[in-house]
């Protein structure tokens, strides 16, 4: 799953949000987050399932198929 971590970090820094914009509104922790955009840590279903809610995008559109 590593196009989901460098699509969500994309997606933040397009919109001008900070990970501390992302932490607030999806209750994870910025730490977390920069994990999964470096990659780090393989995001769930469930995780990229909210990831793809908040940016209202698909989940083909995160794991980079569209």
């Amino acid at each position: 799953m590593t196009k989901f971590g460098s699509n969500i970090k994309k997606l933040r820094e397009s919109r001008g949000l900070s990970l501390s914009d992302v932490e607030e509104k999806l209750g994870i922790t910025k730490g977390l987050i920069s994990r999964y955009e470096n990659n780090l840590v393989d995001l769930s279903l469930s995780v990229a399932a909210k990831f793809a809610k908040f940016y209202s995008v698909s989940l083909d559109h995160l794991a980079g198929l569209k």
